[in-house]
């Protein structure tokens, strides 16, 4: 009937909005085996960085960096960051003279022995003023030794105020040395890059928490192009130029996420064979341990199923080549595309026939370039997917490419709605997590230092006790403060570096969150996107089945016996 009335008994939201199901990636996330693979990975990820920082700075001394190289690298362009990091590799010595001691070692042609021995001299200085401290308090003491009570109190007090003063200056006067040393030596390779990408990725969270995700495009822009009114030594750690009106315009997510990615062209542009290595290394634990966390994933959202840690590292290993060469293949034929593109260049370099060459063959050099684009795009965009492909579909590197590409080719507008979701509820739980790090160390520290505080010397700054100078006081952005080693005796200096190890495993636990938040939700919006694009099901996932047991052969029956004849003890049967 035209009039006939449905009543609508039940929605599901999850059908009708399917980005819903990216909200399970927490619930994915904080699978414990996931944590361990994750925290597994990024501890072998900077034990594998830290060995490389060391060979590469023994081998030359050219290989140090200056801190935030990649933000200059954006400001000046190519040629104007490699002129002006020449020049700071070959001023750094003469940068020298100016410190404190600097003028005796001017004449130092090694760089490593002229650092060495100014931080000799540094620490020389250090003890001297700490024994004349010392001796200074002894003369008071020994001078108040005829005077009245009041007064003998009175001059020790003083003197152990003087004491504990000049103390407190040579600490300040050796940490700053020591820190300006530092900076004018320079910094590692990965060490810089670390501090790069997790400091973009705080901005970027600080981004969203702002809801900021678009602004600051156009001033990178500028400022990439040299046509910035902004002032030249704006950092992006500072919060970003102040636009025409003098207000303050942070960069949002995007730009962040641009400015990650800008980190990681520093490094392979400028470091080609450090990042090589690294990377190379860096791939083959992700592709074993990444896959793995993928593959509990991948059944976990599609069958709810929760794989032991054993399975997943199997799974990881079988397919630890498909992993590694799914995001290499692109860039392997990119390389290759803009290698025939470059053999056609140099043909053109030849006089009246080249040109020639060159114009009539230009459409077949444009049609390699859009090889090119679409193997950028595809991988740029698409490297998400991959892992997730193969861990879904049990598959190899040429299905991830293949479904990859197509999925974002296809759907890529829902593609990157799926991925802002994610971001924004991923910072929301990152956010979570980080909080209850930071409360658990904060509620650590203060506890510990309230009672600790009773061990006090009066050789500590003031208002601080023995925890304060071994670990400074955790913020919600800084769970390990720089320790304050000057102040430190020899067994408080090494509790200390064993301290610092339990506040930064805390610290890896928080990352290995957010890496396995990203694989978590890279398989759900894979999944989503297959069944958009293929209709399979959510449901719909690759498992590897056991081998079919079969039963043993029971034994064929006796032949029945004749009648009347029996077998003697001991004798065989024929049959």
């Amino acid at each position: 009937m035209a009039n006939e009335q449905h009543t609508v008994r039940s929605i599901s939201w999850l059908e009708v909005f399917s980005c819903a199901h990216i909200f399970k990636s927490f619930k994915m996330a904080i699978h414990p085996t996931k944590i361990v693979l994750a925290l597994a990975a990024i501890l072998l990820t900077g034990l594998f960085g830290w060995v490389a920082d060391r060979l590469w700075t023994a081998a030359s001394d050219s290989n140090w960096v200056q801190k935030d190289e990649p933000w200059d690298y954006w400001k000046q362009g190519r040629a104007g960051f490699m002129d002006s990091r020449e020049q700071w590799l070959k001023g750094r010595l003469e940068s020298l003279r100016p410190l404190p001691g600097g003028d005796a070692i001017a004449k130092e042609k090694n760089l490593d022995d002229a650092f060495e021995k100014l931080a000799e001299t540094y620490k020389e200085s250090y003890d001297k003023s700490m024994a004349a401290a010392a001796d200074a308090y002894k003369k008071a003491v020994e001078a108040a030794g005829g005077l009245p009570k009041e007064q003998k109190e009175a001059a020790l007090e003083a003197a152990g105020k003087a004491q504990i003063d000049a103390e407190h200056n040579a600490w300040y006067d050796l940490a700053k040395n020591r820190r300006t040393l530092a900076s004018k030596r320079g910094q590692r390779i990965f060490s810089t890059f670390v501090k790069w990408e997790m400091r973009c990725v705080t901005n970027a969270v600080r981004s969203v928490t702002r809801g900021n995700i678009v602004s600051g495009l156009s001033e990178l822009s500028d400022i990439r192009a040299g046509k910035s009114v902004y002032p030249v030594n704006v950092s992006p750690d500072t919060g970003l130029p102040k636009a025409s009106n003098n207000d303050q315009a942070p960069y949002g997510l995007v730009a962040w996420v641009a400015m990650m990615v800008w980190g990681l062209w520093w490094l392979v542009t400028v470091y080609p064979w450090y990042s090589l290595v690294l990377g190379l290394s860096a791939l083959a634990v992700w592709s074993v341990l990444g896959g793995a966390i993928c593959r509990i994933a991948a059944l976990h959202a599609a069958r709810e199923e929760k794989i032991p840690l054993s399975s997943a590292v199997k799974f990881g290993l079988s397919k630890a080549m498909s992993f590694f060469s799914a995001p290499l293949l692109p860039i392997v034929l990119i390389v290759v595309v803009g290698l025939l593109i470059a053999a056609g260049g140099l043909i053109g370099a030849i006089p009246y026939v080249g040109e020639w060459f060159l114009a009539l063959l230009l459409p077949l050099a444009l049609a390699m370039g859009a090889v090119i684009a679409f193997l950028a795009i595809g991988l740029g965009a698409g490297c998400p997917l991959m892992w997730p492909t193969i861990a879904v579909e049990g598959s190899d590197a040429f299905d991830a490419i293949s479904r990859s590409f197509s999925y974002v080719f296809a759907k890529p507008f829902r593609y990157g709605f799926y991925w802002l979701v994610a971001a924004v509820y991923g910072t929301i739980c990152y956010l979570f997590v980080r909080l209850f790090a930071f409360v658990t160390l904060a509620a650590t520290h203060g506890w510990a230092r309230w009672w600790m505080g009773l061990a006090d010397r009066p050789t500590y700054a003031e208002g601080a006790v023995k925890l304060d100078v071994m670990w400074a006081k955790p913020t919600f952005w800084d769970f390990h403060g720089p320790a304050q080693w000057e102040a430190m005796g020899g067994s408080e200096a090494a509790a200390s570096a064993v301290l610092g190890i339990w506040v930064y495993l805390v610290a890896a636990i928080v990352l290995a969150f957010l890496v396995t938040f990203f694989f978590s939700a890279a398989t759900t919006i894979y999944a989503l996107l297959r069944q958009k694009v293929d209709a399979t099901d959510l449901d719909d996932a690759y498992v590897e089945e056991a081998e079919e047991e079969f039963p043993e052969e029971a034994p064929a029956p006796p032949a029945e016996e004749a009648p009347g004849k029996e077998e003697s003890p001991g004798e065989e049967s024929s049959e």
